[in-house]
């Protein structure tokens, strides 16, 4: 929970903000600002330890940070944000499905005197499995804090999948409203925090994109360096670089890049 205040101890003040990535850049600066100070606490404890000698270690300087303000959690702009990126999940999850059945055959060489070989499943038809177990226990999980009725049980399937994106859109303002509603994703290690749907549909949106080979040719965001939106994708580098300055980007960090400003 963030807020725009601080009190006399150093601690955030309870209020409630935008938990979505519009408050990305300020979380960043503000772990900084909270990792300078514990550095600090360490300095002047040794200071104290070696008989506080010369001048104490001078304290980090509390950052300006602006927060945006949730509604109640998240923030209209971060909901418009999490509804596009579903409905680009579903949409690239389905050019992946039409890549193949999801069967690969299986090799000779991999056959067993007396057994009939079996074809695996490939990487498309597991990444996808993967994306609609997530995605079914995210609105499994919300009719249950919502109080709604079950979902009509399946395959994991593309039906599933399409019917899924679209109830979770269709409820989008009550699901967000939820407080920590999430669910353990292949998007982080197996011992993380569970994932929320706003950190989840872009993750996923950003997995679907790479094993398409969608890459975006340019961006508007501004160069971390220089300040000109000059930035344009290099394939070879697997990231942007600008053309003002020739600094490299790289894509994770471009995002940030865009969201900070659109939240500013």
């Amino acid at each position: 929970m963030y807020c725009v205040g601080v009190c006399h101890r150093g601690c955030v003040l309870a209020g409630q903000v935008c938990v979505g990535p519009c408050n990305g850049g300020a979380r960043r600066v503000w772990a900084s600002f909270l990792r300078a100070r514990e550095v600090h606490a360490d300095a002047v404890d040794r200071w104290l330890a070696e008989g506080g000698v010369g001048e104490m270690p001078l304290e980090p300087v509390q950052p300006d940070v602006a927060w945006r303000a949730g509604d109640p959690l998240v923030c209209g702009r971060c909901r418009a944000t999490t509804r596009r990126a579903l409905l680009e999940v579903d949409a690239l999850a389905a050019v992946v499905s039409a890549r193949g059945d999801g069967l690969r055959p299986a090799s000779r060489w991999s056959r067993v005197s007396g057994s009939r070989p079996r074809p695996v499943v490939s990487p498309d038809a597991e990444l996808l499995d993967v994306l609609v177990g997530e995605l079914l226990d995210f609105e499994d999980l919300a009719r249950e804090r919502l109080g709604c009725a079950a979902r009509v049980r399946g395959a994991r399937s593309g039906v599933a999948r399409s019917r899924s994106v679209a109830w979770l859109v269709e409820q989008l303002v009550a699901v967000l409203a939820v407080e920590d509603l999430g669910v353990v994703s292949a998007l982080r290690p197996a011992d993380a925090e569970p994932v929320q749907l706003v950190e989840w549909s872009l993750g996923w949106e950003e997995r679907l994109r790479a094993a398409v080979g969608e890459e975006p040719e340019e961006s508007h965001a501004r160069c971390s360096a220089c300040g000109e939106r000059s930035l344009r994708w290099d394939a070879g580098l697997g990231a942007f670089v600008c053309s003002t300055c020739g600094g490299h980007v790289s894509e994770v960090a471009e995002r940030g890049l865009v969201v900070d400003e659109v939240g500013a």
